[in-house]
């Protein structure tokens, strides 16, 4: 469980956000237990913008962890953060 809860999360934050390998996003979960800490950042490619944060909660709850980070950190961004990709 603790790799698949892990992955789960990820996976799912990169999905929510459309990620790619262009794409300027970091996401990284680690296990504590049966507690998942999720962080996640989002960054404008010459880094004068970016916005990160955390969430903590059950590691069966990776992937929805995942998207709901990856809706927080959109809803700071400004609209079109991620426009420059074409």
């Amino acid at each position: 469980m603790s790799l698949a809860a892990r992955l789960a999360a990820e996976r799912a934050f990169l999905a929510e956000l459309d990620g790619s390998c262009e794409t300027p996003i970091a996401g990284l979960a680690e296990l504590d237990g049966g507690r998942l800490r999720l962080r996640g950042e989002i960054l404008r490619p010459d880094g004068s913008e970016a916005h990160a944060d955390a969430l903590d909660g059950a590691a069966s709850d990776g992937a929805a962890m995942g998207r709901a980070l990856a809706r927080e950190l959109l809803a700071r961004a400004a609209p079109g953060f991620f426009d420059w990709r074409g």
